[in-house]
């Protein structure tokens, strides 16, 4: 339930070919399911069995240690420490395990999460594996923004890019995964175009939450700075739920961008949404688009760095006013 037929096609085709490169970087937004993905080429690289089409079978020997993941040739590294010696040890120890020849499988695979998270020194540490790669290894770095990796690095690596997926495309794997057809509409416009979203939005709590969220939202965009800052300050204390917070305004904010723009038919949305939209439509798109920016990167330099989320935050939303 993860669409992106075309770079999936792709992926199996080098496979088939036998033309798989060494080294990958899956690049794109957040919850596109690139990770996923990433994980599922990695049980058609060892699959065993010896029908093409079939693979991934998740019947092999192979298919079901990945199913319960301890499958010998596959290494999933994801930063949680976020500490720069912790970093490179596990460049390191990758460097490692991609030296030993694959046990159960044909090739060694490791995926690296999140890759720009990484500190320049252990993005650095990873060049001598890139340089020389080894028998049968392949290699996948994930990043929400591939910007932000070492030049050096990229141009080693074969990109794929990952973009948000049509209404229509979130609609059909709602529809594959049993969705009340009533809902569907609903929850592709919320995702934004990306599948894990749309899956997780399935769940009536999170997408009442959702919609919360994003009422709250959209009753602050016409306020004064004085209301936007009382806010901010409130929201900001609420951590554990500032990510998801952020996130919602994101995809809000484009949302009304493209319906702005004409990308998006106001006349396709919910009568719900259109009334929320109608609270924000005297807002210029250049103040969207701008918005939409500097929120984007606050976003990131959250997760990355100990930057003052309100500070932040609210340096961003200047851009309304």
């Amino acid at each position: 339930m993860w669409g992106h037929r075309k770079q999936w096609q792709f992926l199996r085709k080098s496979v088939q070919l036998e033309k798989t490169s060494h080294a990958y970087l899956f690049s794109g937004k957040k919850l596109l399911g690139k990770k996923e993905i990433a994980q599922e080429f990695a049980r058609l690289l060892n699959c065993q069995s010896e029908d093409f089409d079939e693979k991934p079978c998740r019947k092999c020997s192979s298919c079901r240690e990945m199913e319960k993941s301890c499958h010998p040739d596959f290494l999933l590294i994801e930063n949680t420490d976020k500490i720069e010696e912790t970093e490179i040890n596990l460049i390191r120890h990758l460097g490692n395990w991609l030296s030993l020849k694959p046990g159960l499988g044909k090739f060694k695979v490791a995926i690296i999460d999140q890759f720009q998270t990484f500190s320049l020194a252990a993005q650095s540490a990873l060049l001598k594996t890139l340089e020389e790669p080894r028998g049968q290894t392949v290699l996948i770095l994930i990043s929400d923004y591939p910007e932000l990796l070492v030049l050096t690095i990229i141009s080693r690596l074969q990109e794929i890019k990952f973009n948000p997926l049509s209404s229509q495309e979130i609609v059909d794997l709602l529809l594959a995964a049993g969705a009340d057809e009533s809902l569907t509409d609903r929850i592709s416009h919320l995702s934004s175009g990306k599948p894990l979203k749309a899956r997780r939005l399935l769940n009536p709590d999170d997408l009442k939450k959702e919609e919360e969220r994003i009422k709250r939202f959209a009753g602050m965009l016409n306020q004064d700075l004085v209301f936007w800052f009382h806010e901010i300050e409130v929201l900001t204390k609420e951590s554990d739920a500032l990510p998801e917070n952020l996130e919602v305004w994101l995809d809000f904010i484009r949302l009304l961008f493209l319906v702005k723009m004409g990308v998006v038919k106001k006349g396709n949305l919910d009568q719900n949404q259109q009334k929320l939209f109608g609270k924000a439509e005297s807002i210029p798109a250049s103040k969207l688009k701008s918005l939409l920016f500097s929120l984007d990167k606050t976003n990131y330099l959250l997760s990355r760095s100990n930057v003052n989320p309100r500070l932040a935050i609210e340096n961003s939303i200047l851009e309304l006013f």
